[in-house]
C-alpha cells in the first residue's frame, strides 16, 4: 500500500457463517476482501480508549553527534596505540582502518560545526 499505510500480512479466521456475511458484504459494497478487513480493523481501533493499549515501544537509543565523536575518537587512540606498538609489521588492513575513522571524525567535525 502507499500513502503511509503498510501492508500486515495475516490469516483471518472465521467460522462458515462469519465468512459467508464477510463476502456478502463485500459483493453488497463492492469491495475486496483486504479492503473492507482494513476498513474494519480501523474502525475497531478508533474505537479502543488509550487506556487498553500497551506504553509505546520507545525509540531505539541513537548516540548523539558529540557521543559519536568520542566514541570514534577513543576508537582511534586505540588503533594508533596499537599501530604504534606494531610497528612495521602492522597488518595493511590497520591502517586502512585507522584512515576510515579519521574520516568519519572529520566528517562529525562538520556536522558539529554546523
Amino acid at each position: 500500500m502507499s500513502d503511509g499505510f503498510f501492508t500486515l500480512p495475516c490469516r483471518v479466521v472465521l467460522p462458515a457463517e462469519q465468512r459467508d456475511r464477510l463476502e456478502r458484504l463485500c459483493r453488497a459494497r463492492s469491495m475486496e476482501v483486504s479492503d473492507l478487513v482494513s476498513e474494519l480493523v480501523v474502525q475497531y481501533l478508533d474505537e479502543v480508549p488509550d487506556s487498553a493499549l500497551a506504553e509505546p515501544i520507545p525509540e531505539p537509543y541513537a548516540p548523539s553527534l558529540s557521543e559519536q565523536l568520542r566514541q570514534n575518537e577513543r576508537e582511534l587512540r586505540r588503533l594508533l596505540m596499537r599501530q604504534n606498538q606494531l610497528g612495521a609489521s602492522a597488518p595493511g588492513w590497520l591502517d586502512n582502518y585507522v584512515a576510515d575513522v579519521e574520516r568519519e571524525i572529520a566528517v562529525l567535525r562538520r556536522k558539529l560545526e554546523g
